[in-house]
């Protein structure tokens, strides 16, 4: 037999104030820690594919910082393909 009944000290104080946590199972802790590192994989990857569209035109930029002009012809559809690409990436 247990020394204390929770159930009725439970009854006896204001439970309103109950810390904000609640339990769950090992499973259900498990199914969200997956997801989470799955989530945080994926992101990683998308990440690691908008480096690759911006870094080489930083770069570009960079090695030209000598230059008082850069000559960008057609750059219009270009700038717009690599805006396409970042957003399909960023707003999965």
């Amino acid at each position: 037999m247990a020394l204390i009944d929770f159930d009725k000290l439970a009854k006896e104080f204001d439970m309103e104030d109950d810390f904000g946590f609640s339990a769950v199972s090992e499973a259900e802790y498990n199914s969200v820690i997956n997801k989470t590192a799955e989530t945080a994989d994926d992101y990683k990857t998308r990440l690691t594919e908008v480096e690759k569209i911006i870094i080489p035109f930083l770069t570009k930029l960079h090695s030209t910082g000598d230059k008082e002009y850069i000559y960008w012809p057609n750059r219009k559809p270009l700038i717009e393909k690599q805006i396409e690409r970042i957003l399909k990436l960023t707003r999965n």
